[in-house]
């Protein structure tokens, strides 16, 4: 699922490893999943509203990372 998407949408320099991808980043993607469900709950807002929210987030970690400029090419 999470390769899937990452290899159709961005051709990075890095990659995780299979035992990263297991122990580390599903848990976080799936507590990240869990916290959107909640605040959805909690404040009664549409899951389009915190799709917007994630989208802006991601939006805004690659100029603040500067140092991954030139290392991901999304299309």
């Amino acid at each position: 699922m999470l390769n899937n998407y990452m290899s159709n949408t961005c051709k990075a320099e890095w990659e995780p490893t299979q035992e990263q991808i297991d122990n580390q980043i599903l848990h976080e993607y799936a507590a990240i999943a869990k916290k959107s469900i909640h605040f959805i709950d909690e404040f009664q807002c549409t899951p389009e509203y915190v799709a917007v929210i994630l989208r802006d987030i991601a939006d805004a970690l690659i100029p603040a990372h500067s140092e991954s400029e030139n290392k991901c090419f999304c299309y």
